[in-house]
């Protein structure tokens, strides 16, 4: 029972909806981006990627542990309901955005599911250009963690 009002809660976390677009355009505008650094990529996911990959959840993006779950990982597959989320893609390949999963969740329509983020009622909520932007500039960097 426990497990099970733990993933409640965060199930009710994630369905208050995460920061809206303008979440992103807050540390980043088109004039002004960001340098492409792990830092900032960790910046953007804190305030509009953690209210839904959190910890307990099968991507988290928590600080401390981001880097580590994407870095030269396969895509999640998500087990309730199981959903083959990976299309055999690799979450983030360093020097490849465009065959980093994460690049594609969030700039595109994906193979599967929707363009990440995602609203309170499971609609696409894409983020700021500048905000797709830095996490396509620091995987074509090499994602590195600095």
């Amino acid at each position: 029972m426990r497990v099970l009002a733990i993933f409640v809660v965060l199930a009710g976390a994630c369905h208050a909806g995460p920061p809206s677009v303008d979440a992103s355009t807050a540390f980043c505008t088109d004039q002004a981006p960001l340098a492409p650094t792990y830092a900032n990529v960790q910046k953007l996911f804190t305030s509009a990627c953690t209210i839904c990959h959190a910890p307990g959840i099968e991507l988290e993006l928590v600080p401390g542990k981001s880097y580590a779950n994407l870095v030269g990982q396969p895509a999640v597959n998500y087990t309730n309901p199981m959903v083959d989320e990976s299309c055999g893609g690799v979450l983030v390949t360093p020097f490849d955005p465009a065959h980093s999963y994460l690049y594609l969740k969030l700039s595109t329509t994906p193979c599967v599911g929707s363009q990440m983020p995602l609203d309170d009622i499971g609609n696409s909520e894409p983020l700021a250009p500048c905000a797709i932007a830095l996490i396509h500039d620091w995987i074509a960097e090499g994602a590195p963690n600095d």
